[in-house]
């Protein structure tokens, strides 16, 4: 489910395969190149995110680390919202001006949510959806060591949202701090949401076509807006509400991830439902 800006870190502690797979038409016709990013990924988090992101689990207490996260997912409203906007959907555009303004100021800048009690449910939206929802082809899969899984479409899409993220426009002597602090803490709270899932990942056979496939699969269900039933797939985009797994209710749609989350790995696997996508919605009310 669910770029942004170009974040160097991210995680799975995967193993990377040892023998030569044979390309597919599986919209990967740049797999030997990417599973050879893919191992050299593998190799950095194996030395250096994974023990990081345990070492941070087990000195920080499991409220301050959904603070952080909620702090990060709020710093995402600008950006969530220029993309609802260009993709017509004004009542959600609404509720994440709201939240982000509930959120900022009597959620402490956003380290509480109180929003969501509020029924402003929190939702995503990135330029590579909104791609998708003008119809532009998704294009060949990538794998980018320290990012993750992505596409042509997706790629083009974390660009564009750099623009929308006021974080890009900030000027003075502390502006690079505070991008490099985002940067490492996304990071940071992103691998430790993973540490179980990824570790179940290892007994895949063949973990690299698991995460592609994943991606793909949650990446359609953040273009219809969650409304696939999600419940435990590999991929990259999605940080749970909190450490503990969450078992989405028979019959409700589990929220859709973000796209600070996508830059990192996550596990969930996705159950798809059929529904209609925002494409299709857009489509009919315009006839």
């Amino acid at each position: 489910m669910r770029g942004k800006v170009s974040i160097l870190a991210l995680a799975l502690a995967l193993t990377a395969p040892s023998v030569a797979f044979a390309q597919d038409d599986d919209g990967d016709p740049w797999e030997g190149f990417n599973r050879d990013m893919y191992a050299v990924h593998d190799s950095v988090d194996r030395a250096v995110l994974e023990p990081v992101a345990r070492g941070y689990r087990a000195v920080t207490p499991s409220p301050v680390r959904q603070g952080v996260l909620n702090f990060l997912r709020n710093l995402r409203g600008p950006v969530i919202f220029a993309n609802d906007l260009l993709q017509g959907e004004v009542g959600r555009g609404g509720v994440t001006a709201a939240r982000f303004a509930v959120n900022t100021t009597i959620g402490v800048a956003g380290l509480f949510d109180p929003a969501s009690g509020m029924g402003l449910e929190r939702h995503d939206e990135d330029f590579g959806q909104t791609l998708a929802v003008w119809g532009v082809d998704e294009g060949p899969y990538i794998f980018v060591p320290l990012m993750g899984p992505t596409n042509l479409r997706d790629t083009t899409g974390r660009v564009v949202d750099t623009v929308f993220d006021p974080f890009t426009w900030m000027r003075g002597d502390d502006a690079y701090a505070y991008r490099a602090s985002r940067t490492a803490l996304t990071a940071l709270s992103a691998r430790e949401q993973v540490i179980e899932a990824v570790d179940d990942l290892q007994d895949s056979v063949d973990p690299y076509t698991s995460i592609r496939s994943s991606y793909n699969l949650l990446r359609e269900s953040a273009i219809q807006n969650g409304r696939s039933d999600v419940q435990d797939l590999p991929d990259f985009d999605d940080i749970p509400e909190s450490t503990d797994p969450v078992e989405p209710e028979s019959g409700e749609n589990p929220p859709q991830v973000g796209s600070i989350e996508r830059d990192y790995a996550a596990l969930i696997l996705a159950k798809r439902e059929p529904a209609p996508t925002s494409a299709d919605k857009l489509e009919g009310e315009t006839k």
